[in-house]
Protein backbone atom coordinates (compact mmCIF):
# COMPACT_ATOMS: atom_id res chain seq x y z
CA UNK A 1 0.00 0.00 0.00
CA UNK A 2 2.77 2.41 -0.10
CA UNK A 3 3.75 2.85 -3.94
CA UNK A 4 1.68 5.62 -4.72
CA UNK A 5 0.25 4.41 -7.62
CA UNK A 6 -1.48 1.42 -5.78
CA UNK A 7 -2.93 4.07 -3.59
CA UNK A 8 -4.11 6.59 -6.54
CA UNK A 9 -5.74 3.52 -7.71
CA UNK A 10 -7.47 2.40 -4.60
CA UNK A 11 -8.99 5.97 -4.35
CA UNK A 12 -10.32 5.74 -7.78
CA UNK A 13 -8.35 8.91 -9.37
CA UNK A 14 -6.05 9.68 -11.88
CA UNK A 15 -2.51 9.64 -10.92
CA UNK A 16 -1.10 13.49 -10.53
CA UNK A 17 -4.67 14.17 -9.14
CA UNK A 18 -4.92 17.33 -6.95
CA UNK A 19 -5.47 17.02 -2.79
CA UNK A 20 -9.10 18.37 -3.38
CA UNK A 21 -9.69 15.55 -6.01
CA UNK A 22 -8.17 13.14 -3.34
CA UNK A 23 -10.34 14.13 -0.41
CA UNK A 24 -13.42 14.37 -2.82
CA UNK A 25 -12.97 10.38 -3.64
CA UNK A 26 -12.07 9.77 0.15
CA UNK A 27 -15.36 10.93 1.18
CA UNK A 28 -17.38 9.26 -1.36
CA UNK A 29 -15.88 6.06 -0.99
CA UNK A 30 -16.36 6.14 3.23
CA UNK A 31 -20.22 7.31 2.67
CA UNK A 32 -20.15 4.11 0.71
CA UNK A 33 -18.18 1.53 2.18
CA UNK A 34 -18.07 2.26 5.83
CA UNK A 35 -19.04 -0.86 7.94
CA UNK A 36 -21.81 1.47 9.60
CA UNK A 37 -23.30 1.74 6.22
CA UNK A 38 -22.73 -1.08 4.41
CA UNK A 39 -23.80 -4.76 4.41
CA UNK A 40 -20.85 -6.10 2.42
CA UNK A 41 -19.24 -8.24 4.79
CA UNK A 42 -15.93 -6.90 3.53
CA UNK A 43 -16.58 -3.33 3.38
CA UNK A 44 -14.21 -3.29 6.86
CA UNK A 45 -10.77 -4.63 4.90
CA UNK A 46 -11.88 -2.63 1.86
CA UNK A 47 -12.30 0.57 4.54
CA UNK A 48 -8.68 -0.12 5.90
CA UNK A 49 -6.98 0.29 2.24
CA UNK A 50 -9.16 2.74 1.33
CA UNK A 51 -7.94 4.81 5.04
CA UNK A 52 -4.39 4.00 4.31
CA UNK A 53 -4.41 5.06 0.59
CA UNK A 54 -5.67 8.41 1.69
CA UNK A 55 -2.75 8.36 4.23
CA UNK A 56 -0.02 7.43 2.36
CA UNK A 57 -1.58 10.49 -0.31
CA UNK A 58 -1.85 12.71 2.40
CA UNK A 59 1.51 12.58 3.54
CA UNK A 60 3.05 13.06 0.18
CA UNK A 61 1.52 16.45 -0.71
CA UNK A 62 2.37 17.74 3.07
CA UNK A 63 6.07 16.79 1.82
CA UNK A 64 5.62 18.83 -1.67
CA UNK A 65 3.80 21.49 0.31
CA UNK A 66 6.97 21.98 2.76
CA UNK A 67 9.88 21.15 -0.16
CA UNK A 68 8.08 23.98 -1.82
CA UNK A 69 8.47 26.95 1.11
CA UNK A 70 11.50 25.47 1.96
CA UNK A 71 12.70 26.37 -1.79
CA UNK A 72 11.17 29.92 -1.83
CA UNK A 73 12.57 31.12 1.71
CA UNK A 74 15.58 29.72 1.30
CA UNK A 75 17.84 31.75 -0.90
CA UNK A 76 15.61 34.87 -1.13
CA UNK A 77 16.39 37.25 -4.18
CA UNK A 78 16.72 41.26 -3.93
CA UNK A 79 14.52 42.66 -6.92
CA UNK A 80 14.89 46.65 -8.01
CA UNK A 81 11.88 47.61 -10.11
CA UNK A 82 12.61 49.80 -12.83
CA UNK A 83 11.49 53.31 -12.98
CA UNK A 84 8.55 54.24 -14.85
CA UNK A 85 7.39 57.59 -15.14
CA UNK A 86 3.45 57.07 -14.04
CA UNK A 87 0.79 59.00 -16.52
CA UNK A 88 -2.67 59.87 -14.59
CA UNK A 89 -5.45 60.17 -16.37
CA UNK A 90 -7.57 63.42 -16.84
CA UNK A 91 -9.07 64.03 -14.48
CA UNK A 92 -12.92 63.75 -16.25
CA UNK A 93 -11.70 60.75 -17.52
CA UNK A 94 -11.02 59.31 -14.17
CA UNK A 95 -14.41 60.16 -12.66
CA UNK A 96 -16.26 58.76 -15.84
CA UNK A 97 -14.09 55.18 -15.49
CA UNK A 98 -15.27 55.38 -11.44
CA UNK A 99 -19.11 56.02 -12.22
CA UNK A 100 -19.20 53.69 -15.12
CA UNK A 101 -17.29 50.66 -12.39
CA UNK A 102 -19.91 51.79 -9.79
CA UNK A 103 -23.36 51.46 -12.20
CA UNK A 104 -21.91 47.99 -13.07
CA UNK A 105 -20.82 47.27 -9.05
CA UNK A 106 -24.45 48.06 -8.54
CA UNK A 107 -26.22 46.24 -11.60
CA UNK A 108 -24.55 42.93 -10.83
CA UNK A 109 -25.42 43.41 -7.13
CA UNK A 110 -29.32 44.28 -8.20
CA UNK A 111 -29.21 41.24 -10.34
CA UNK A 112 -27.50 39.18 -7.61
CA UNK A 113 -30.28 40.46 -5.32
CA UNK A 114 -33.33 39.35 -7.92
CA UNK A 115 -31.23 35.57 -7.62
CA UNK A 116 -31.10 35.36 -4.87
CA UNK A 117 -34.64 36.24 -3.42
CA UNK A 118 -35.65 33.65 -6.58
CA UNK A 119 -34.01 31.16 -5.32
CA UNK A 120 -35.58 31.38 -1.58
CA UNK A 121 -38.48 31.36 -3.17
CA UNK A 122 -37.84 27.83 -4.83
CA UNK A 123 -36.62 26.87 -1.37
CA UNK A 124 -39.37 27.62 0.78
CA UNK A 125 -41.93 26.34 -2.01
CA UNK A 126 -39.81 23.15 -1.82
CA UNK A 127 -40.19 23.05 2.10
CA UNK A 128 -43.98 23.45 2.58
CA UNK A 129 -44.43 21.04 0.16
CA UNK A 130 -42.27 18.70 1.92
CA UNK A 131 -44.29 19.77 5.33
CA UNK A 132 -47.53 19.25 4.00
CA UNK A 133 -46.52 15.90 2.14
CA UNK A 134 -47.44 17.12 -0.85
CA UNK A 135 -44.44 15.27 -2.35
CA UNK A 136 -45.73 15.42 -6.59
CA UNK A 137 -45.46 19.13 -6.12
CA UNK A 138 -42.39 19.10 -4.14
CA UNK A 139 -40.83 17.11 -6.90
CA UNK A 140 -41.55 19.69 -9.48
CA UNK A 141 -39.20 22.22 -7.74
CA UNK A 142 -35.76 19.77 -8.43
CA UNK A 143 -33.35 20.71 -10.77
CA UNK A 144 -33.07 19.29 -14.26
CA UNK A 145 -30.26 17.63 -13.55
CA UNK A 146 -31.84 15.50 -10.89
CA UNK A 147 -35.09 14.60 -12.86
CA UNK A 148 -32.34 13.17 -15.05
CA UNK A 149 -31.49 10.50 -12.27
CA UNK A 150 -34.17 10.28 -9.84
CA UNK A 151 -37.81 9.24 -11.03
CA UNK A 152 -41.22 10.78 -9.74
CA UNK A 153 -41.52 7.22 -7.39
CA UNK A 154 -38.55 6.68 -6.85
CA UNK A 155 -38.50 10.56 -5.04
CA UNK A 156 -42.21 9.98 -3.32
CA UNK A 157 -41.29 6.96 -1.63
CA UNK A 158 -37.81 8.30 -0.42
CA UNK A 159 -39.54 10.96 1.29
CA UNK A 160 -42.46 8.67 2.44
CA UNK A 161 -39.48 6.39 4.10
CA UNK A 162 -38.27 9.78 5.80
CA UNK A 163 -41.25 11.04 7.04
CA UNK A 164 -42.16 7.94 9.06
CA UNK A 165 -38.75 7.73 11.09
CA UNK A 166 -38.31 11.71 11.14
CA UNK A 167 -41.54 13.48 10.62
CA UNK A 168 -40.86 17.49 10.23
CA UNK A 169 -42.85 19.47 12.16
CA UNK A 170 -41.37 23.08 11.21
CA UNK A 171 -38.85 24.67 9.43
CA UNK A 172 -37.11 28.09 8.83
CA UNK A 173 -34.65 28.81 6.16
CA UNK A 174 -31.86 31.16 8.02
CA UNK A 175 -31.46 34.64 6.07
CA UNK A 176 -28.73 35.09 4.04
CA UNK A 177 -27.28 33.11 1.00
CA UNK A 178 -23.91 32.57 -0.01
CA UNK A 179 -22.99 31.62 -3.65
CA UNK A 180 -21.20 28.38 -4.08
CA UNK A 181 -19.96 26.68 -7.86
CA UNK A 182 -20.62 23.25 -7.56
CA UNK A 183 -19.44 20.42 -9.99
CA UNK A 184 -20.94 17.04 -10.49
CA UNK A 185 -18.75 14.56 -11.83
CA UNK A 186 -17.63 15.19 -14.84
CA UNK A 187 -20.32 16.65 -16.06
CA UNK A 188 -21.44 19.83 -15.58
CA UNK A 189 -20.29 22.98 -13.19
CA UNK A 190 -23.42 25.34 -11.67
CA UNK A 191 -23.80 27.80 -10.16
CA UNK A 192 -25.72 27.86 -6.90
CA UNK A 193 -26.98 29.71 -3.99
CA UNK A 194 -26.39 27.98 -0.27
CA UNK A 195 -28.93 28.47 2.47
CA UNK A 196 -28.81 27.34 6.10
CA UNK A 197 -32.14 25.54 6.64
CA UNK A 198 -33.19 24.60 10.30
CA UNK A 199 -35.65 21.72 10.90
CA UNK A 200 -37.65 20.82 13.87
CA UNK A 201 -38.44 17.16 13.64
CA UNK A 202 -39.74 14.05 15.80
CA UNK A 203 -36.48 11.80 16.84
CA UNK A 204 -37.21 7.80 15.92
CA UNK A 205 -36.50 7.90 19.74
CA UNK A 206 -38.92 7.72 22.40
CA UNK A 207 -41.73 10.64 21.95
CA UNK A 208 -38.38 13.01 21.61
CA UNK A 209 -37.85 16.25 19.58
CA UNK A 210 -34.73 17.01 17.91
CA UNK A 211 -33.61 20.51 15.83
CA UNK A 212 -30.42 20.21 12.90
CA UNK A 213 -29.48 22.53 10.41
CA UNK A 214 -28.53 21.46 6.87
CA UNK A 215 -27.13 23.17 3.75
CA UNK A 216 -29.22 23.33 1.04
CA UNK A 217 -28.05 24.34 -2.70
CA UNK A 218 -30.72 25.90 -4.63
CA UNK A 219 -29.07 25.57 -8.50
CA UNK A 220 -29.40 27.62 -11.54
CA UNK A 221 -29.95 25.66 -15.14
CA UNK A 222 -31.09 27.37 -17.91
CA UNK A 223 -31.91 30.49 -16.12
CA UNK A 224 -34.15 28.52 -14.11
CA UNK A 225 -33.95 27.50 -10.20
CA UNK A 226 -34.06 24.47 -8.80
CA UNK A 227 -33.71 22.56 -5.58
CA UNK A 228 -30.54 20.46 -5.50
CA UNK A 229 -30.08 17.02 -4.21
CA UNK A 230 -27.16 15.32 -5.93
CA UNK A 231 -28.64 11.61 -5.14
CA UNK A 232 -28.50 9.36 -8.30
CA UNK A 233 -29.15 6.22 -5.59
CA UNK A 234 -32.55 7.33 -4.29
CA UNK A 235 -33.64 3.77 -4.33
CA UNK A 236 -31.45 2.31 -2.26
CA UNK A 237 -32.29 5.45 0.30
CA UNK A 238 -35.64 4.51 0.05
CA UNK A 239 -34.54 1.04 1.44
CA UNK A 240 -31.88 2.38 4.11
CA UNK A 241 -35.00 3.78 5.68
CA UNK A 242 -37.73 1.37 5.86
CA UNK A 243 -34.95 -0.68 7.48
CA UNK A 244 -34.28 1.59 10.24
CA UNK A 245 -38.56 2.12 10.56
CA UNK A 246 -38.46 -1.24 10.72
CA UNK A 247 -35.74 -1.79 13.37
CA UNK A 248 -37.53 1.72 15.22
CA UNK A 249 -41.33 -0.01 14.66
CA UNK A 250 -40.04 -3.85 16.47
CA UNK A 251 -38.90 -2.11 19.29
CA UNK A 252 -41.39 -0.02 20.15
CA UNK A 253 -43.52 -3.20 20.05
CA UNK A 254 -41.62 -4.61 22.21
CA UNK A 255 -41.58 -2.11 24.51
CA UNK A 256 -45.21 -0.89 24.37
CA UNK A 257 -45.73 -5.39 24.87
CA UNK A 258 -43.38 -5.18 28.44
CA UNK A 259 -45.54 -2.06 29.36
CA UNK A 260 -48.79 -3.90 28.71
CA UNK A 261 -47.27 -6.94 30.59
CA UNK A 262 -46.50 -4.96 33.33
CA UNK A 263 -49.79 -3.74 33.84
CA UNK A 264 -51.64 -6.88 33.14
CA UNK A 265 -53.01 -8.95 35.81
CA UNK A 266 -53.00 -12.67 33.67
CA UNK A 267 -55.14 -14.50 35.77
CA UNK A 268 -58.16 -12.75 35.34
CA UNK A 269 -57.45 -11.52 31.71
CA UNK A 270 -57.28 -7.63 32.81
CA UNK A 271 -55.65 -4.57 34.07
CA UNK A 272 -54.15 -4.28 37.67
CA UNK A 273 -54.35 -0.90 39.29
CA UNK A 274 -50.90 0.26 38.12
CA UNK A 275 -51.86 -1.06 34.21
CA UNK A 276 -54.90 1.19 34.98
CA UNK A 277 -53.61 4.75 35.24
CA UNK A 278 -52.19 5.21 32.15
CA UNK A 279 -55.97 4.72 29.97
CA UNK A 280 -57.62 6.25 32.89
CA UNK A 281 -55.55 9.36 32.16
CA UNK A 282 -55.98 9.86 29.02
CA UNK A 283 -59.34 9.46 29.64
CA UNK A 284 -60.07 12.11 32.17
CA UNK A 285 -58.10 14.21 30.02
CA UNK A 286 -60.63 13.37 27.06
CA UNK A 287 -63.72 14.32 29.03
CA UNK A 288 -62.18 17.48 30.53
CA UNK A 289 -61.13 18.91 26.89
CA UNK A 290 -63.78 17.59 25.25
CA UNK A 291 -66.62 17.15 27.62
CA UNK A 292 -68.79 13.88 28.15
CA UNK A 293 -69.77 11.68 30.48
CA UNK A 294 -68.22 9.00 32.64
CA UNK A 295 -68.38 6.11 35.62
CA UNK A 296 -66.05 5.62 37.93
CA UNK A 297 -66.99 2.37 40.12
CA UNK A 298 -65.43 0.02 42.49
CA UNK A 299 -66.94 -3.81 43.29
CA UNK A 300 -66.18 -5.62 45.84
CA UNK A 301 -66.91 -9.77 46.14
CA UNK A 302 -66.48 -10.59 50.11
CA UNK A 303 -64.70 -13.58 51.08
CA UNK A 304 -66.91 -15.65 54.10
CA UNK A 305 -67.35 -18.89 55.58
CA UNK A 306 -69.93 -19.92 53.71
CA UNK A 307 -67.87 -19.52 50.13
CA UNK A 308 -64.97 -21.00 51.62
CA UNK A 309 -62.57 -22.51 48.86
CA UNK A 310 -65.06 -22.08 45.97
CA UNK A 311 -64.11 -18.10 46.83
CA UNK A 312 -61.33 -18.51 43.82
CA UNK A 313 -64.02 -20.04 41.50
CA UNK A 314 -65.96 -16.58 42.34
CA UNK A 315 -63.50 -14.08 41.48
CA UNK A 316 -62.65 -15.86 38.24
CA UNK A 317 -67.03 -16.18 37.03
CA UNK A 318 -66.81 -12.09 38.18
CA UNK A 319 -64.01 -11.52 35.91
CA UNK A 320 -65.22 -12.89 32.89
CA UNK A 321 -68.55 -11.66 33.50
CA UNK A 322 -67.15 -8.07 33.78
CA UNK A 323 -64.83 -8.57 31.00
CA UNK A 324 -67.72 -9.85 28.73
CA UNK A 325 -69.97 -6.61 29.94
CA UNK A 326 -67.56 -4.24 28.76
CA UNK A 327 -67.24 -2.24 25.38
CA UNK A 328 -63.80 -1.38 23.93
CA UNK A 329 -63.96 2.57 25.42
CA UNK A 330 -64.83 1.02 28.75
CA UNK A 331 -61.74 0.30 31.11
CA UNK A 332 -61.41 -2.41 33.95
CA UNK A 333 -58.88 -3.61 36.13
CA UNK A 334 -58.35 -6.31 39.23
CA UNK A 335 -57.16 -4.36 42.12
CA UNK A 336 -56.83 -7.10 44.62
CA UNK A 337 -58.60 -8.34 47.75
CA UNK A 338 -61.62 -9.18 45.26
CA UNK A 339 -61.94 -5.60 44.18
CA UNK A 340 -62.69 -5.03 40.70
CA UNK A 341 -62.63 -1.50 39.81
CA UNK A 342 -64.19 -0.43 36.02
CA UNK A 343 -64.59 2.95 34.02
CA UNK A 344 -67.63 3.41 32.25
CA UNK A 345 -66.99 5.78 29.27
CA UNK A 346 -70.08 7.65 28.59
CA UNK A 347 -72.42 6.35 30.94
CA UNK A 348 -74.46 9.45 32.85
CA UNK A 349 -75.62 9.41 36.70
CA UNK A 350 -79.01 8.81 35.65
CA UNK A 351 -77.98 5.29 34.18
CA UNK A 352 -74.98 4.32 36.22
CA UNK A 353 -77.27 2.93 39.09
CA UNK A 354 -79.08 0.47 36.97
CA UNK A 355 -76.08 -0.63 34.48
CA UNK A 356 -74.08 -1.59 37.49
CA UNK A 357 -76.77 -3.03 39.55
CA UNK A 358 -77.54 -5.54 36.39
CA UNK A 359 -73.90 -6.10 36.49
CA UNK A 360 -73.95 -7.27 39.87
CA UNK A 361 -76.83 -9.48 39.54
CA UNK A 362 -75.32 -11.11 36.51
CA UNK A 363 -72.19 -11.58 38.20
CA UNK A 364 -74.67 -13.81 40.94
CA UNK A 365 -76.20 -15.27 38.01
CA UNK A 366 -73.04 -16.62 36.39
CA UNK A 367 -71.27 -17.56 39.47
CA UNK A 368 -73.92 -20.42 40.17
CA UNK A 369 -76.61 -20.84 42.01
CA UNK A 370 -74.67 -21.89 45.35
CA UNK A 371 -71.76 -19.46 45.26
CA UNK A 372 -74.47 -16.48 43.71
CA UNK A 373 -76.92 -17.08 46.60
CA UNK A 374 -73.37 -16.98 49.35
CA UNK A 375 -71.42 -14.03 47.99
CA UNK A 376 -71.89 -10.65 49.63
CA UNK A 377 -71.19 -8.29 47.10
CA UNK A 378 -71.17 -4.45 47.54
CA UNK A 379 -70.30 -1.26 45.17
CA UNK A 380 -69.35 2.12 44.96
CA UNK A 381 -69.27 4.47 42.39
CA UNK A 382 -69.10 8.11 40.82
CA UNK A 383 -70.86 9.75 37.66
CA UNK A 384 -69.33 13.21 36.07
CA UNK A 385 -70.74 14.73 32.84
CA UNK A 386 -71.66 18.07 31.52
CA UNK A 387 -69.48 21.06 33.75
CA UNK A 388 -68.91 18.58 36.40
CA UNK A 389 -65.09 17.09 35.46
CA UNK A 390 -63.37 14.33 36.93
CA UNK A 391 -59.74 14.05 37.99
CA UNK A 392 -57.28 11.34 39.79
CA UNK A 393 -58.07 12.57 43.50
CA UNK A 394 -62.16 12.46 42.81
CA UNK A 395 -61.41 8.57 41.24
CA UNK A 396 -58.93 7.55 44.77
CA UNK A 397 -61.71 9.08 46.83
CA UNK A 398 -63.74 5.87 45.54
CA UNK A 399 -61.41 4.24 46.48
CA UNK A 400 -60.72 5.01 49.64
CA UNK A 401 -63.65 3.40 50.77
CA UNK A 402 -61.96 -0.09 49.90
CA UNK A 403 -58.17 1.15 50.95
CA UNK A 404 -56.89 0.83 47.29
CA UNK A 405 -55.57 4.01 45.58
CA UNK A 406 -55.49 4.50 41.31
Amino acid sequence: MSNLLESYRVLGVKVGAGMADVTTSYRQLCRTYHPDISDDPGSEELMKQINIAYTVLREKFKRESAFQQRQTYSRPVRRYPQATVSRQPPVDAQQQATEAYQQRASERAAASADAEKEAYSVLHEYFIALNTFNYTKAYTYLSEHDKKHITLESFVGWRESVARLYPMREFKIAGGSSIAVVTWGDEKTFHARKFRVIITEDDYTDNANQSGDIDKLVINENSNWGVFLGYREVNELTRTFDKRFETKKKRDIEKRWEEYQSGLHTEYNMLNLAGMRKPVSMELYRQRRYGGSMTFTAILLKQNEAIGSGYEELLRSAAKTITGAMRETDVTAYAGDGIFVIMFVELSKKNADNIISRLVESIRKNAGTQLGSQAEIEYEYGSWSGNSFADMDTLNGILERFNKKI
